[in-house]
């Protein structure tokens, strides 16, 4: 496709995005390319602003833009394997280095960075500021800054750089859209976006650039370098194509592959191209968007076979170290033949072979899927895809000789070997090479179906969970910044080793349960006084109020308001947010097998229940649909303690439990307790919104099992349902960049800790575990999570 794609425009979702980007410049480093330019005479070299939307492709060194005369000459603004750095060499020696401890390792999302620079300051750390996603970032592990009123590299007359050092190395691989330069001007970030129902957006530039200044909006794809902002500052591309100009754009964004997924294999081409690495091992590419309903399209150019290999289908988001399609998604071979679920190879299609085109095409609401060769159906290869589960598009090579080039809608030339014929999706918006069947799309984030919790329609995560820190303070005081008036508060000591004390608004202010312990409800006059309209008010109580302590809240919105409920064959108390799959539920035993209302929906499962006697000592049980039984919530956890799931002793559900999520099924023995009073917290999973699934361990340090969720978390509960390890809960409020590492334990009153031991990232659609402890990521062992949103996948920018 030539020229820029803003035909497109008018269908993306205006709600949310006032100001569109259309395009972006594709950079593949194994073809060493790269931008560049020598501006004919200096401009400001003290003051200036950078401002860029990235999209990374791999881990390596790689320079986004640098000034460069030799390599004792040069400033660099660079992305490391994990951090963001910028520097000045002169004459061999680093005058001047800022490096992040934040670590930025998300290739699903953009990035927004802005460097605005200005040795004019007086205050040395104003001198280079650092924005990423129109915050600025403050922490550094090397924070040396450049001199005062001082020239540096940038704006000079030398060779400057879009992609590469200048010497040939550190070449990016990624994607890059709407880069700004402002020569004599350092600003800040709201020059170019601002925040929307949380969001942060593109918005156009608007003031002037200064003599070198220039606007690269690659929108025209027969000069990649020209030059928007009318100073014909023209940059030259260096191994870059027509083809390289792709549709994948902050507002719009394309799925690729998904290097984070654990495994072997090679990525390149902005994570669309995948090759085997190893010998005699399957290797699989998943792309790094799930799906659960609509119709979707893609398409996998074959450029190399080996044996049956591809296999070219879907696969289930988060299957832990699944190697090859077959084995428990939907298939279609080389030698032509399907493979299902495992099962045993059957005839199906036409065999294919190196310059073919496999077409994927799933109805994830009918359950359907058909592949496609050179835009030939080959018919159905199977009418009873689980309409239940979330899929991804994959395709798994063997040994060293397979190559796979991914195109989701982005790129019908496949990175350029092919001739793009064109052909685009129902609504206009994806790029195919062969036209998609009747009524299905590309997998772009302008495709996928609005959140139930939307931010287009000013309606975010955080208006229903959000994780408020606070400082003890010794006397009664209000905590705000909740955002609404929570159900159900769950409090904890950060510093001291206090217990954890668990409110909601059903049982009432100043009754709390602890999770590390057996105890009955308590009633305490110094704890939790009062739910307020925006947070919550609490006494002097020394384990949720120590003076100059940290402390964290969790915070859970249900139906504000309590009503009787009479779905069960007994009658209980509810408060229920059926939008957010959430539910507060009181009752009274009779002494009989029965059931109990919980005012969610009738019409999907349970998927996790944690449920407390309050009038006698008993264990915190916990049922999850995930933990590996068949959705029998018969076998629990038990959130005080470090103990295995287990079958055996008293229960409080039966598989009844996965058909509906309006009751929970009592068993016998202790739930059949004559007028014992319970509580339980009740989940359903809401896409984009919240997600309870599993995850099996791997046992890599460096490479542990990446988890679908379908948004930025956050916040993370875990455990192992296989052995005595603790469970875990991580927030995105304590570590507020990856690598996410502050824990606190349900089963234990200990106070927060932080070790290499418990790392993991939050990422744009999910999370990645980053650790071979026991406790996240032992080989084969099933670990279980409750996960809730910071920003559904919709609008998620990199974390």
């Amino acid at each position: 496709m030539s020229g820029s794609f803003g035909s497109a425009q008018w269908m993306y979702d205006k709600g949310l995005y006032e100001y569109h980007i259309d395009q972006s410049l594709r950079f593949n480093d194994d073809d060493s390319a790269y931008l560049s330019r020598t501006p004919a005479s200096a401009g400001n070299r003290k003051t200036w602003t950078w401002s860029g939307w990235v999209k990374r492709g791999n881990f390596v060194y790689q320079e986004l833009f640098s000034g460069y005369t030799d390599n004792n000459n040069q400033l660099i603004n660079r992305l490391n394997p994990t951090t963001i750095s910028i520097f000045q060499d002169i004459g061999g020696s680093r005058v001047f280095e800022l490096e992040t401890n934040a670590v930025y390792r998300d290739t699903s999302a953009w990035y927004h960075i802005v460097i605005a620079f200005d040795t004019t300051e007086s205050t040395s750390s104003n001198r280079i500021k650092l924005y990423v996603n129109g915050e600025q970032v403050t922490s550094f592990s090397t924070s040396n800054y450049p001199s005062l009123n001082t020239d540096y590299e940038i704006n000079s007359t030398t060779g400057h750089f879009i992609g590469q050092r200048g010497n040939g190395s550190s070449l990016f691989d990624g994607y890059l859209a709407e880069v700004n330069f402002i020569d004599g001007q350092a600003l800040d970030p709201t020059s170019f976006g601002e925040f929307k129902s949380d969001v942060w957006i593109p918005k156009g530039y608007s003031g002037s650039y200064g003599t070198n200044g220039f606007y690269l909006d690659f929108g025209n794809s027969g000069s990649l370098g020209a030059d928007s902002s009318g100073n014909g500052n023209n940059w030259t591309p260096n191994n870059l194509a027509a083809t390289d100009q792709v549709p994948d754009s902050p507002t719009n964004n394309f799925a690729t592959l998904n290097p984070l997924e654990a495994g072997n294999g090679n990525y390149a081409e902005g994570n669309l191209k995948f090759s085997a690495s190893t010998a005699s091992v399957h290797q699989m590419a998943s792309s790094a968007v799930s799906i659960s309903s609509g119709k979707w399209y893609a398409e996998i150019l074959v450029s190399a076979v080996g044996g049956t290999y591809p296999h070219i289908g879907i696969t289930p988001a988060n299957t832990s170290n699944a190697t090859y399609v077959g084995n428990n998604g939907y298939a279609y071979r080389s030698d032509g033949q399907k493979q299902l679920l495992n099962a045993t190879a059957e005839s199906y299609g036409a065999s294919y072979t190196s310059g073919d085109i496999i077409g994927v095409a799933l109805d994830a609401d009918s359950g359907i899927i058909t592949f496609y060769k050179n835009g030939s159906s080959q018919g159905v290869a199977s009418s009873s895809v689980d309409t239940g589960t979330s899929w991804r598009i994959s395709n798994s090579l063997y040994s060293t000789g397979g190559i796979s080039l991914a195109n989701f809608g982005q790129d019908s030339s496949f990175a350029g070997n092919k001739t793009a014929q064109g052909n685009t999706d129902a609504n206009g918006i994806g790029d195919f090479y062969y036209a998609p069947p009747a009524g299905y799309l590309a997998l772009c984030t302008a495709n996928l179906p609005d959140p139930a919790i939307d931010p287009a329609q000013d309606d975010v995560p955080e208006d229903y969970f959000n994780t408020v820190l606070y400082t003890g303070t010794g006397a009664a005081q209000s905590i705000t910044g909740v955002g609404f008036q929570p159900d159900w508060v769950w409090l904890k000591s950060r510093s001291d080793a206090y217990g954890h004390q668990l409110f909601d608004a059903v049982r009432g202010t100043t009754k709390f349960l602890s999770s590390n312990v057996t105890n009955a409800e308590a009633t305490n006059a110094t704890t939790l006084t009062s739910f307020d309209s925006d947070g919550f008010s609490i006494g002097n109580n020394p384990g949720i109020n120590t003076a100059s302590d940290n402390h964290v809240s969790w915070n859970w919105l249900a139906g504000n308001g309590t009503s009787s409920n009479t779905d069960g064959t007994i009658t209980s108390t509810v408060s229920a947010n059926q939008k957010a799959g959430f539910s507060i539920v009181t009752f009274t035993t009779d002494g009989t097998n029965t059931n109990v209302g919980t005012g969610l929906s009738s019409s999907a499962p349970l998927d996790m229940v944690v449920i407390k006697r309050r009038d006698s000592t008993s264990e915190w049980q916990v049922g999850h649909r995930f933990s590996g039984q068949g959705g029998n919530f018969a076998y629990h956890l038990e959130l005080n303690s470090t103990a295995a799931l287990s079958g055996s002793g008293p229960y409080f559900m039966g598989s009844q439990a996965t058909s509906n999520g309006d009751r929970i099924y009592l068993a016998s023995g202790t739930y059949g307790v004559s007028s014992a009073t319970w509580v339980a917290y009740c989940f359903q999973s809401v896409e984009g919104f919240s997600k309870f699934g599993s995850y099996t361990g791997n046992g890599s340090a460096s490479d542990g099992p990446f988890v679908y969720t379908g948004f930025r978390p956050a916040f993370v509960l875990m455990k192992d349902t296989g052995s005595t390890e603790q469970w875990q809960m991580v927030d995105s409020a304590r570590d507020t960049y990856n690598v996410v590492d502050s824990c606190l334990f349900p089963n234990s009153s200990g106070a927060e800790a932080t070790a290499s031991s418990i790392h993991r990232d939050f990422l744009s659609n999910g999370f990645k575990v980053r650790t071979s402890d026991t406790s996240q990521n032992a080989s084969g062992r099933t670990y279980i999570y409750m996960a809730f949103a910071e920003m559904p996948f919709k609008y998620s920018l990199g974390r």
